[in-house]
């Protein structure tokens, strides 16, 4: 991709993951919801979260743990909670009610692919 006619960056800030939250309101009831607070990861956090649920032996075996995945997910990207929850009680979560919010979260996939396409158009 050709840099002519573009302009650098002029405020780096617009590059940084900020801290912001973003609430989202997660139905888990025919009349119930809970609020959900979620913060971005940075690029260093997804890679870290990589390396929670995917490992090699030294025979070349690759394992992937979700489980590890997930809970490290909800742990990093879960700011707060209305009804608060503790994160025991995050990770004892119903299926039902885990599924939901998991779908607000960065999805295993993203984290491994999106990397690599991305720096293959550079």
């Amino acid at each position: 991709m050709s840099t002519e006619n573009k302009k650098i960056v002029e405020n780096i800030e617009s590059l940084l993951v900020n801290g912001a939250t973003t609430e989202h309101c997660v139905s888990v009831e025919a009349d119930s919801v809970i609020k959900v607070w979620v913060k971005e990861l940075t690029f260093m956090e997804m890679q870290e979260a990589v390396k929670q649920f995917v490992s090699m032996s030294t025979t070349g075996e690759v394992d992937i743990d979700m489980a590890k995945y997930w809970k490290y997910i909800f742990i990093k990207c879960i700011e707060k909670t209305e009804p608060e929850m503790s994160k025991t009680q995050m990770l004892a979560l119903k299926t039902s009610a885990a599924v939901k919010i998991a779908s607000l979260l960065p999805q295993p996939q993203d984290l491994v692919l999106d990397p690599l396409v991305d720096g293959m158009g550079e």
